[in-house]
């Protein structure tokens, strides 16, 4: 039998836990007795993992900077600074005054001839870490996720499943932002804080950028961490604990691709980290992997100089982030979601197969967004070509407690693979799904699988035609659909559509599109259930889908109220503003595959045969 001692260890190891000895941190210098001309010194990771010390002079206190609370002006002589100034990454390095921790370095100024900065008071961050946390993940308290009870959420839903029936460009829950700083000015900017970016092509790298545009979060090329903040991979000499003044990584993607944020640790108490000095996007309780980092160098710049930077070995978990600081445990760790993505590619008959895998961290505002940029990145890199292409696309979605999402799309696009990411529907339902009004969702997966094809392949629908202008009930019809293809050529096909008996004698609507791009045929949602199963009726886009409306019906509950007698629509009927009862259109529609990309629709009005 194993010491005890031994068993406790192996259950650590496995619950991912690391324990520490928790003890008071440093001693803080008091705010009150902070004066101009006091000097002290400061400490930074400038290269490699040791941080460095440089000295500095206390220009004076600007008192209420921020809703109660001060920051310290501090300016530095230092030689080790000349070039460089203070730095964006440099956010967090602690100030001492008296071998006392006064400040941690926060803010800076655009287009500056000298080291002079802004430095939050420690005893700020300290107070911002006490606050009470709802606990890892955070779900259960999240402010957010509420009972849905009111027109408002369900109108959002309805949108959300409209929205997947339309190939528009991927829509992205908007991120905090900073307001912008006009060109020359002399206000105090946070530091921004690099994000060190790896295993991105100019495409992918692009699309990083513009989502974290205005966010104080600057992407910049890093050193690849295929692996290195997962324990693998990474440089063996990595610290496996955080220093104050060595930098700290707070990872975002890992994996085949990478982003992490790198900024500087300030205060170290037992197994509580401060850092940043400053917010990372001021999203209050929020959770992701934190890790020792690498500096390679600091890159001068006449505007704002910042550091190149890799993740090394993830230590930790971020759970704070307010406006003074962010706050990680070394005691918990956060699960991510991981993302597989594979692709055939090549001309017909020459199929070639590529792969990425990554994980990206598991949060609403950030998830969705990095998900369509590692697939743009991944389908870039294994066909940049910019040629007529079609692309077959199956995504899923792994859902805890219930059954995956899947979907296909099937589109064709005339520039190029990587404009054709907007279609995939497994990353483009990330975003309803996190965003939701009525329950949390725990999204355990995402795969995506992409056949590309150097092809045209394609039909746009702009015509139906009809004998006689009718249908025949009772029996299968075929409509005639006529196409413009990629090169401005009509292409003719005829395509089944099933009449129902009950339909003859009355008029119908009639529409033709894509499987991907037809009505919902289910009531509008009502709750998280009704919304999930909303999404699982979405057709697949290799499909065609002929779609017969009748008159208009009802929906009680999220359930649809088929083939109900006027009278009784009449007595369901609303007379205020309850959404008990809802509008719904009836649909019979008929399904049959599509031997080529499909894009548009046509309907019209036709009448149905007492034959």
């Amino acid at each position: 039998m194993r010491p005890i001692t031994q068993l406790c260890a192996a259950i650590f190891v496995v619950s991912g836990v690391t324990l520490g000895v928790a003890h008071a941190g440093p001693p803080v210098y008091p705010l009150d007795q902070v004066k101009a001309g006091q000097t002290g010194f400061g400490y930074t990771t400038m290269k490699g993992y040791v941080p460095e010390k440089f000295s500095f002079e206390v220009v004076g206190v600007v008192k209420n900077f921020l809703p109660k609370q001060d920051i310290v002006l501090v300016k530095s002589d230092d030689p080790k600074l000349a070039v460089t100034g203070f730095w964006q990454g440099m956010s967090g390095s602690p100030l001492y005054i008296d071998d006392k921790v006064m400040c941690a370095f926060s803010y800076g100024f655009r287009f500056n001839k000298i080291a002079l900065g802004g430095c939050t008071p420690l005893q700020y961050m300290i107070d911002d870490a006490k606050r009470p946390r709802r606990g890892p993940g955070g779900a259960k308290g999240a402010g957010q996720l509420v009972a849905a009870n009111d027109s408002h959420d369900r109108a959002t839903a309805v949108a959300a499943v409209a929205a997947m029936t339309s190939r528009r460009a991927l829509a992205l829950p908007a991120l905090p932002k900073r307001a912008p700083v006009a060109f020359g000015s002399d206000s105090a900017v946070p530091a921004g804080v690099p994000l060190s970016v790896a295993g991105f092509s100019d495409q992918g790298f692009t699309q990083l950028q513009s989502m974290f545009s205005d966010t104080g979060i600057l992407p910049t090329r890093g050193g690849g961490a295929a692996g290195g903040v997962q324990g693998n991979g990474g440089d063996p000499a990595a610290p496996s604990k955080f220093v104050m003044g060595g930098s700290i990584a707070v990872v975002l993607m890992r994996g085949d691709m990478s982003a992490a944020a790198t900024g500087t640790v300030s205060y170290i108490d037992g197994n509580s980290i401060l850092a940043f000095g400053h917010p990372f996007f001021q999203t209050g309780e929020i959770y992701a992997p934190v890790a020792t980092s690498q500096v390679h160098t600091v890159i001068a710049s006449a505007q704002s100089a910042f550091v190149m930077a890799t993740p090394q070995r993830e230590i930790g978990a971020l759970w704070s982030d307010r406006q003074s600081s962010i706050a990680a445990d070394l005691k918990v760790r956060s699960p991510m979601i991981p993302l597989d993505i594979d692709i055939e590619f090549g001309p017909k008959g020459a199929k070639q197969h590529g792969e990425f895998h990554v994980e990206m961290v598991n949060n609403k505002f950030l998830t969705p967004g990095l998900a369509g940029s590692a697939v743009t990145n991944a389908i870039a890199y294994y066909l940049p070509d910019r040629d007529n292409v079609v692309a077959h696309i199956k995504s899923s979605v792994r859902i805890k407690g219930g059954e995956p999402l899947a979907f296909v799309d099937y589109v064709y696009a005339n520039d190029g693979a990587a404009s054709v990411m907007g279609a995939t529907r497994g990353i483009r339902v990330l975003g309803p799904l996190f965003n939701n009004s009525y329950a949390p969702v725990q999204v355990e997966g995402v795969k995506v699988s992409v056949d590309l094809t150097f092809d045209t392949n394609y039909g746009e629908i702009k015509e139906l035609r009809l004998p006689n202008n009718q249908l025949t009930p009772g029996q299968r019809n075929y409509v005639t659909v006529v196409m413009e293809s990629w090169n401005g050529e009509d292409i003719i096909e005829q395509v089944p559509v099933d009449v129902p008996a009950g339909l003859a004698g009355g008029f119908v609507s009639l529409e033709v599109t894509p499987g991907d791009a037809a009505k919902l045929d289910a009531a509008p949602p009502v709750d998280l259930p009704t919304l999930l199963a909303a999404f699982r009726k979405l057709l697949p886009g290799d499909v065609w889908a002929v779609s017969l409306y009748t008159e208009d019906g009802l929906a009680y509950e999220g359930k649809a109220l088929r083939d109900i007698p006027a009278s009784v629509q009449d007595k369901l009927r609303p007379g205020t503003k309850s959404q008990k009862v809802q509008a719904y259109r009836p649909v019979v529609r008929t399904v049959s595959p599509s031997a080529r990309a499909l894009s548009g629709g046509a309907s019209t009005m036709v009448r149905v045969s007492n034959d």
